[in-house]
């Protein structure tokens, strides 16, 4: 499936090939605070979220005993991943994010919870971010949240196609992750902005950032 897009950035279509990613990297401190906060709050009905770059699926593994899960990711090898669990609702989706793609699957879905640690890394440029976000916030339900983490909003990256090789896997294809955009670089008073913009209520517990509609 090809991603089509706002602007005239360029665009790798990773999905052409195996392309492996985080399916078998170990969990980050920044996601596993996200969970941490979801699991605190003590929601009393099954929530529905959406969890942005699956990853190695450690988000299903915690929360899908209480909540269902959805996800994206732009990683043939985390989509494999995540079948493996065999469970029917958990789907994960081939699509970006920043894409047209994004509104077009989801145009009759709604999430209680957004998952994304890393809101703005990988953005092409502004203009893709705020309509990913303006996305984000139209399949929000009432009272839904955006959540994030501040070291995830401080990472800044680009991915490349990279063909690499060990002996699990031999030659395979894989995401290289090179020096981003400093401009990607979320800050505290950029989320502000973006708040206001979509009337959103900005929320801080510690490194948790949260979005609140």
């Amino acid at each position: 499936m090809k991603s089509s897009y706002i602007c005239n950035c360029k665009h790798y279509d990773f999905f052409n090939k195996d392309f492996l990613y985080w399916e078998n990297r170990i969990v980050t401190s920044d996601e596993k605070s996200i969970i941490k906060y979801i699991e605190k709050q003590n929601y009393k009905k099954k929530l529905k979220i959406l969890h942005i770059g699956v990853g190695n699926s450690y988000a299903y593994e915690k929360l899908n005993a209480n909540h269902t899960i959805t996800g994206i990711t732009i990683s043939k090898g985390e989509i494999k991943k995540s079948q493996l669990y065999n469970d029917q609702n958990y789907i994960v989706h081939y699509c970006d994010k920043m894409s047209i793609n994004f509104r077009e699957i989801f145009s009759k879905f709604k999430f209680d919870i957004i998952i994304d640690n890393n809101l703005k890394s990988y953005s092409c440029c502004q203009k893709s971010f705020e309509f990913m976000f303006q996305n984000f916030v139209k399949v929000l339900n009432n009272n839904g949240i955006i959540i994030s983490n501040k070291n995830g909003m401080n990472w800044v990256k680009k991915l490349k196609p990279k063909i690499s090789f060990n002996f699990k896997n031999s030659f395979h294809h894989k995401m290289r992750e090179i020096d981003g955009n400093i401009e990607n670089i979320f800050s505290m008073e950029e989320a502000s902005k973006i708040s206001n913009k979509f009337s959103l209520k900005l929320i801080l517990d510690n490194d948790v950032v949260i979005f609140s509609k």
